[in-house]
């Protein structure tokens, strides 16, 4: 049996995207800080949703104040490397900035998804599940780059949606 369903999972990712769209092209999050913080809160959510097996409300609810708490991490690892990377030429510093970013995130987050929910979820699974945050996050940046209707959210929901086909890809049944 799948831990989660991944098709309720991904039709709230889908509508979580969609919310995050509306709310900045109204301006309703402007601030990094509560954005990120929404960004952590609303794919945990998802993925405590889409269980396929209940769990506690208190669980969950840690799980997803933990998860936000980590993106909000994130966050602070991204302002803190600015000052770092910032002396690489052109936007090398940025690439390696987002790309180290999206690695740790993707790894912390897989770590607390199998502290809390999958057990059996390897390490090598969650490195090839980082690798795949990192390269949607580099792809979101491009399209960002290139396109004046997107804003940050992009790049939370494009790293969703990696995360969440490489974990589907990592836990589901190998029929032999």
């Amino acid at each position: 049996m799948q831990p989660v369903n991944y098709p309720r999972h991904f039709l709230m990712l889908t509508a979580f995207s969609v919310v995050l769209a509306v709310t900045n092209r109204h301006h309703l999050i402007v601030l990094p800080f509560p954005s990120f913080l929404l960004y952590g809160a609303l794919h945990a959510s998802a993925f405590v949703l889409a269980l396929s097996v209940p769990r506690s409300i208190g669980r969950q609810g840690l799980f997803i104040a933990l998860a936000a708490a980590l993106s909000v991490v994130t966050l602070g690892v991204i302002m803190l490397g600015r000052h770092l990377v910032g002396s690489l030429p052109g936007n090398g510093g940025l690439f390696v900035l987002l790309g180290f970013a999206a690695v740790t995130g993707a790894l912390t987050y897989g770590v607390l998804i199998r502290s809390f929910w999958i057990p059996d979820l390897r390490v090598g699974s969650l490195a090839a599940i980082s690798l795949g945050c990192m390269l949607a996050t580099y792809l979101a940046f491009f399209t960002l780059s290139h396109s004046a209707l997107l804003g940050r959210w992009w790049l939370a929901v494009l790293w969703w949606y990696a995360f969440s086909a490489g974990l589907w890809g990592c836990t589901r049944p190998i029929n032999r």
